[in-house]
Order: C-alpha cells, then structure tokens, then sequence
C-alpha cells in the first residue's frame, strides 16, 4: 500500500515537472499574477470624482454663483472619505484664472459661492473641481517651444509648470452684460476688448477632423474588423449626414457608410488582408477628401462586443497569437469579470486550418456582474501586452425610478407668493449622506449644450474624454437609436481613465501626492548665493536646514518648524479660514527660535537684502485651462437640431419663448489701447511670489529690470504660443497710463533702461514690491485659442503689461525672505432668502432669479423634508432641481422641468 502511494507520488512530480518546463506554463501563472496586481489597484488606490451643483444655468454679471461639490469613490461611488480638501476654481472665457476656492470637505461634500464683479466681462466662464489625489492620474505635457524650459532654475521646475491633466471635472456656463436696468435680463455678451481686427484667411478647402477607431484598437490581418469613425469640422462641430467610401489599395469598394447627427458611425471590413490600404474618401462643400485608415498588423487581437439582455458577447479573433491570452473587464477601477481565453486560441495552426492562422473564441459575460456604466474590457497576455481593449456601457435601468419625489409646485405663483415643497425619498431604507436644492425663476435659465446631472456625469461623461454635449440624450429612451448612439460613443475613445497597465505594474506609475486630511504647505530650500550647477536638482542644498513659517491672522501668531530632507520639506498647518499672512524663512539646523527672531528684526523689510536662503513653495495647482469644445460655448439655439433630437433640454424648454443672445465686441476704439477690460489683474506681491516658486526668479524683486519682470509676469500667464517667436510685448506705468514701452529684454539682464518720459527717481518706485500695487496684463492672445488661425503669419498677438502703483503713494513693506497671503478654507455667505409672511410695500421690488439656494436639506427618519420660501416680485414659473448621494452610493437626480 505504502509502495503504492509513493509511486503515485513519483508520477504526480514527474508530471508536474513536465508541465512547468512549458512555457505557456508560467504564461498562464503570469496572467494571474497581473490581473490580482489590477485587482489589488482598483481597490487599494480608487480614484476620485467631482461633480458640481450649481444655483442655477446662467448668470449677469454682478451675480452670485452658489454651487455645491460632490466628491465620490470610484470604486464604490459612495462620497470620497479619501480627501477632506476640495479644489474650485472659476476661469473666464479666455481661459484665466479668475479665483481658487479651497473648501473643507468633511463627508465628500462641501459648498461655496463665488461672486461674478462688475470689472469682469461677459463669455462662457468655467468651473473646474479636483482633489489634490486627483493630480495623480492622467498627467501629460502642457504644448509649448522646448526653449521656453531655459528660463527655469532646473528642468525639473520647468516639467512642473507645462504639467496638465487630461482630464478634469469642469461645467461651462454663460455669463451675460449686468443689466442696464434692474429685473431687465437681456441676454448680452459683450465680449473682452482686442486691439486688432485679425485678418480672415483667404478661402481654401476647409479642413476636417476624420478618426478611425478599429474595434479593439487595431485592424488585424485575416479578421474580420469593425471600425467606428468621428468626423468633425475645423471647429469641432460634428458633420452628420457625410456619405464616406471606403476602398482598398486597388480601389474596390469594401465599405459604404453615413455619418448620424453626432458625426459618428461605423463599418465592417468582412476580410482584411495583410497588404490592405484601406482609404475613405467624402464629399464636403465641394471638396473631395481622402484620408487613411490604420495600418493593418499582422498579428493580434480583433475584438466585436454586443451588449445583450443577459449577456455581453465578446468574439475575440486571434491571428498569430503564441502565449495565453486573458479576458478581463472593470468598472470604476474594479475588476468585474476575468477568465484566461481557451488554450486553442494560441495552439499550433494544423494543416487542415486557414493560412492565416485565425482563431475564434467567443467570451459570454454574465450582465449581472457588471454594474451600470463604462466598463472596460481588455484581452491581455502574461507579459503585460494588450491586445484589445474596449469600452462599453451597461445599463441595468436602476436609474429609471425616480429616488426622490416633489410636491407643492404650481403651474405659477403670484408676485411675493408663499411656495412650499414637500420632497419625499422613495426608498428610505437607502439612507440620504447630502442633497442639495435649488428652486429658480424658469423664464430666465439658459439652455446649453453643458447640461450634465450628476448621474450622467458620473455614469458616463467622467469615464471618457473631452466633451460629452447634452448627455442626457443617450438616456431619455431605451430604444435602438440611442443604444447605438451610446455604442458609437463608447467605440471613439482612444483615452482611458484607468490605465490598465499601469494598474498592473507594467507601466511605472508615480503618485506625488496622498489624499489631503488637512491643511498642507511643501516645498524646498536653494542657498541664495549657490548656483543650481546640473540644473536637474530641485535644491542646492548640501546640508539640511530648518524651515521656519510663521503665520498671522488678525492678533492671532502661531509658528511650526521642519527639518529639510533633501533639501525639501513638508508640514501640515494649523486650521485656517480665510487670508492669513505666512513668513517663511530657513536657518541652519544649529540656530534656534532665537536666532530667527532676532534676524527678523534685523533687516526684514529691507528690499535690497539678500536672504541666507530662498524657500520656495510647491504650486501643485494645474496651471492651463483647456480649449472649448464646439459646444461648450454655444447656444443650442444659435444651432440647427439634431434629427431626432427629442432631447431631455429641449424637451425642457419646449413652448418658451427665450430672449435671443447678442454677443458683442466692442467696435470703436479696438485698435486703440483700452485699459478698461483687462485680460489678468493681479497683486504684485502674488505675481513675484508665483515667479519665485515656480523657478522664473531666483534674486529679489529690487534687482529684475522691469522689462524682465514684464516678461516673466507675461510668461507666467500667456506663455510661449507654442511658437518659437517672441510676440510684441509692451510695458504701462500707471503714471503715464497711454505711453507704451517697448524694450523686449529677457531676465537676468544687466541693464536697466528708463523710459524717456519717466524720471529715474519716479522709475525707481517701480522696482520696489513696497510701492507696487498690482500688474494687469492686456493681450489679443486667448489661451484656449491655441493654435488658431488668428495667430498666424503677420496676425502678431500683442501683450501689454500694466504696473500700478498703490494708490496716494501708499507704501506697504515687502520682505527678505518670503511673505505670502496664505489662501485657507473658504467662507461661504448664508444665501438670502427673504420673508414675505407679512405683506410688503407695493414699492417693493424682488429680482431673484434664484428664489431658493440650500445646500443641505434635512430629512426626516421618515425621509420626508418640507421646505418654504417666497416668490420674487412677479408672476413666475418655477423649476426645481435637486441633486443628492445616498450612503450606498445611488446617484439622485430631481428636476421639475425635465
């Protein structure tokens, strides 16, 4: 008996053995070994998505924007307890900065306002909201000329600087002319001033934007192809209706197709051969196009996903395929569904097989186990190569019951009417975490193409790329022609949110920052008198020093101290709301609190100084505002409608008749200076600041010429173009606000030339931080503009830096080492919502147009809430919107109107 089992034994280790020298052995072992490592990402490090709710759909200038933040777990969609800090930031339509909020965020949701002043000017403004653990992912390179990187301390700074992200939440909304009269709500943009009028190109053929996208990602020799087009104008705006040919090298005919509404369809190569070409050609505004598709491989993967009832069908055709593949899909970064492809898939091509090699395997995937929303499916081997991958949507119609009911709205209330709404949660048993309300006059919202809720946007619009128009449209019927729509959508991504090989760690991934618990500062420390020799290192450092931040706020003092590594540092801070002033200075690790105090009161607003060392902060804040999109700054009515288009926003404003929109330019004077609209306004202080800790400037203020300093604040905030030419810069001192200066010298220069009518005692003054107020910055440059035919040739973009002194000479010390208005947490106003209970004057006059703002209703445990609040001062319509997060993760939409 025991002889018996040893033998069995010897046999068992004798297979085993055998079975591990097949390669395709440890192929199989590599292919677990991958997809546990992209198990284990999705689950240890989710990601983190925003969406904002706003107060309303447009505004006038002088408004105020009331908006809530909503930041939830991708692996989960419950709101985030990853980051307690979230980021808003309000951009104009240009593309500047016009204010960053830093709000706190308890329980993933926080609110703030921002205030739309008179000095601004009207256009399509954005709202754009991130976490700092959000900066992790989907990094790439700002465009800009190579040569512009010389002007920073090290290359490091400079990769800091173009850093930008290819995707982040953003909401575009139209910002109207303050009205001339009040309760007059026309609907006027009259747009920033230029000072040239550009001169129109001659008329040519007009140029077209034709994407292939091969199902799978390639077209594969011996397969049968599925390949899903986008064909856009110059602009961007889809062309629909383009009957496209496709033929191959010999001009046979293996493909005809016509583009929908969204200038998207698809087509099937039934046999694609090794030595195809393949070339469509069009027809547009008389023209004749020809583009190439993708060359086609002679091995891989062609992959055909149907989304079914019960099922999703995956046919994978392998060509030339020699290891074990595997099939995995994932949702939100969590795996869903994975299963190594049959052996027969890769095996040996016998005699009695096509010459091509090709293998077919079809691969049904359980619809119930995966969740509503983008899935991603990718064919993988044990190497980390991907030879397919795809993007699809599932819907499980778990969405089509309303989570929450509205009750008590009429038709339309009286002037100064008492409104009360009763709103009710269907299910109660899935608890509320937040839910915002927002009741508005309808007769003044705007209809936009931007109309995203928060079920679309986490559902969809945030798992692809770019702009996703009117999204609601995919999801008003559950009919083929938005099932295929939808499918179309999914097959013209070329980005992915969640990079199946760097998950896997395949592909190296770095993670600079954590999630934000609490208020942070971070930095590094550069010996002033010691150049930076390899202009790689961050620091100059050769020993570690101390840190010193000082932070003041009203009578209030407090002080930290940090030990340097490597020449950086990094400390949390105290609690801070609102503006704080922060002094930063650095010692040696020998010189204690007293030595720093005593140095402070030496020397310390002493201009000329040079501080012992330089502290520079990091600035983690993406920098650049990406271009619209056709539609992100249009009006759907200023456009034709789609065929078809019964869409959930225009269904929305059927039967209203909305004031037309006037967009203006400001005709007289707009080749003269107009020091009225700038496109940047800035306080010196914070422009010097952003110069130093972004690597532009390594001396003191006093010692850059202002030609330099105008060149640098012009880099800082228009940049290089992306042209290896120096546009017209030019230099206005508030003294003589009409005479412009002309003296293109780049930093570090020696001299320091005075413009003819300025004294050199009068010039002086503009070296000094103490006696400068802020720089304005006038440009015909449009930064979301890039590459526009307006900045070609001899169409020079101009740039205009502006110096102002402070007002009645008043002077406010700056310092030897760093100062800083330390922007904390954000404090959000009460939104006013008066109280007619008693009736008033007939004098009285009530313009809301927002009637009703509140950021967090309170349900009761039997998840009702009521809510009251009054009518403005005439007889109005009202709509109701209400966007909410239960604590399981479902997704809350409400609008009266929709």
């Amino acid at each position: 008996m025991k002889c018996g089992f040893l033998g069995l034994m010897v046999m068992c280790w004798v297979g085993l053995q055998s079975y591990a020298q097949d390669p395709d052995f440890w192929q199989f072992e590599g292919l677990d070994t991958l997809y546990r490592k992209v198990e284990g990402f999705g689950v240890g490090l989710p990601q983190e998505k925003a969406y904002l709710h706003l107060d309303n759909t447009c505004y006038f200038l002088g408004d105020t924007i009331w908006y809530k933040g909503y930041v939830t777990r991708s692996d989960r969609g419950t709101l985030t307890d990853l980051s307690k800090i979230l980021y808003v930031e309000l951009l104009t339509p240009d593309g500047y900065s016009v204010e960053r909020q830093q709000l706190e965020m308890e329980d993933g949701t926080a609110h703030g306002m921002f205030v739309l002043k008179d000095t601004l000017y009207a256009g399509y403004y954005e709202l754009r909201a991130y976490t700092r653990w959000m900066l992790n992912f989907g990094q790439c390179e700002y465009p800009h000329v190579r040569i512009s990187e010389d002007l920073f301390y090290s290359k490091k700074m400079a990769k800091e600087f173009f850093r930008d992200y290819e995707k982040l939440y953003s909401r575009v909304f139209p910002v109207y002319d303050k009205p001339k009269e009040a309760g007059d709500f026309a609907k006027d943009m009259t747009l920033r001033p230029m000072r040239r009028y550009y001169k129109t190109p001659k008329k040519k053929k007009p140029k077209v934007d034709l994407r292939f996208y091969p199902e799978g990602g390639n077209l594969v020799a011996g397969a049968a192809c599925r390949v899903a087009l986008e064909l856009n104008g110059e602009d961007g705006q889809h062309l629909g209706g383009m009957k496209l040919t496709v033929r191959d090298k010999e001009g046979k005919v293996a493909a005809v197709c016509r583009t929908d509404e969204r200038g998207r369809t698809t087509f099937r190569l039934p046999d694609v051969s090794e030595q195809a070409d393949f070339r469509a050609t069009f027809t547009y505004k008389g023209y004749e196009y020809e583009e190439e598709l993708p060359e086609v491989e002679k091995e891989g993967c062609a992959l055909t996903v149907t989304v079914g009832d019960s099922v999703v069908e995956a046919v994978i055709q392998a060509v030339g395929v020699k290891h074990p593949v595997a099939l995995h899909v994932m949702s939100g970064g969590v795996s869903r569904f994975y299963r190594p492809l049959p052996v027969s898939l890769f095996s040996k091509v016998t005699a009695d097989e096509p010459a091509s090699g090709l293998r077919v395997c079809r691969m049904a995937i359980p619809l119930d186990s995966l969740p509503t929303g983008v899935n991603q499916l990718t064919v993988f081997d044990g190497e980390g190569r991907i030879y397919a991958d795809r993007l699809f949507f599932v819907n499980h119609h778990d969405y089509d019951a309303p989570k929450l009911a509205v009750s008590g709205v009429r038709q339309s209330y009286e002037p100064f009417d008492s409104i009360t709404l009763h709103l009710q949660l269907t299910d109660p048993a899935d608890s509320l975490s937040s839910l915002s309300l927002a009741v508005r006059d309808r007769d003044t919202e705007e209809d936009t193409y931007d109309n995203g809720t928060i079920l679309t946007e986490m559902l969809l619009a945030s798992e692809i790329k770019g702009f996703v128009e009117n999204p609601g449209y995919y999801f008003e019927s559950d009919d083929s022609l938005r099932r295929q729509a939808l499918d179309r959508l999914m097959m013209v991504q070329g980005w992915r949110r969640y990079k199946w090989r760097e998950m896997a760690d395949v592909e190296p991934l770095a993670l600079p920052w954590l999630p934000e618990k609490f208020q942070t500062i971070g930095g590094c420390v550069n010996r002033s008198e010691r150049q930076n020799i390899d202009f790689k290192k961050i620091s100059n450092l050769k020993k570690e020093v101390n840190v010193w931040a000082m932070f003041t706020q009203g009578p209030e003092t407090f002080e930290l101290k940090q030990q340097t590594k490597d020449g950086a540092f990094y400390m949390a801070i105290p609690k801070i709301y609102g503006d704080c002033m922060m002094f930063l200075s650095a010692a040696k690790l020998s010189k204690g609190a007293e030595y720093v105090s005593k140095r402070r009161r030496k020397g310390f607003t002493d201009e000329e100084a040079w501080p012992d060392y330089y502290v520079k902060l990091d600035l983690f804040h993406p920098h650049f505002a990406h271009p619209y999109s056709f539609y992100q700054d249009v009006s759907p009515r200023d456009l034709e409608p789609f065929a078809h288009e019964d869409s959930l926003v225009r269904g929305s404003f059927e039967g209203r008749v909305l004031p037309s929109v006037t967009v203006r330019t400001r005709r007289n004077g707009l080749r003269r200076y107009d020091p009225t609209k700038p496109a940047v306004v800035i306080d010196a202080y914070d422009a010097y600041n952003m110069m130093a800790d972004y690597g532009l400037a390594d001396v003191p203020f006093y010692y850059l010429s202002s030609p330099a300093v105008s060149t640098l604040v012009s880099f800082l905030f228009v940049g290089d173009m992306n042209k290896y030419r120096d546009y017209f810069l030019r230099t206005t001192f508030n003294t003589w606000p009409n005479r412009l200066w002309d003296k293109p010298v780049m930093p570090g220069t020696p001299t320091y030339p005075v413009p003819d009518w300025l004294s050199r005692g009068e010039f002086e003054k503009y070296r000094s931080l103490s006696l400068l107020d802020k720089f304005y910055i006038y440009t015909d440059y449009v930064p979301r503009e890039m590459g526009s035919w307006k900045y070609r040739q001899d169409n020079q973009p101009e740039v205009i830096v502006g110096m102002q002194l402070r007002p009645d000479g008043e002077y406010f010390p700056s310092c030897r080492d760093r100062r800083y208005i330390l922007h904390g947490y954000a404090v959000c106003d009460e939104f006013y919502s008066p109280d007619y209970s008693h009736r008033p004057l007939p004098e009285t006059k009530d313009y809301r147009r927002t009637l009703l703002w509140m950021p967090e209703v309170e349900f009761d445990a039997k998840g009702s809430a009521t809510v009251r609040l009054y009518n403005n001062s005439k007889r109005t319509a009202v709509s109701v919107e209400a966007v909410g997060v239960t604590d399981s993760g479902r997704y809350m939409q409400y609008n009266s109107v929709r």
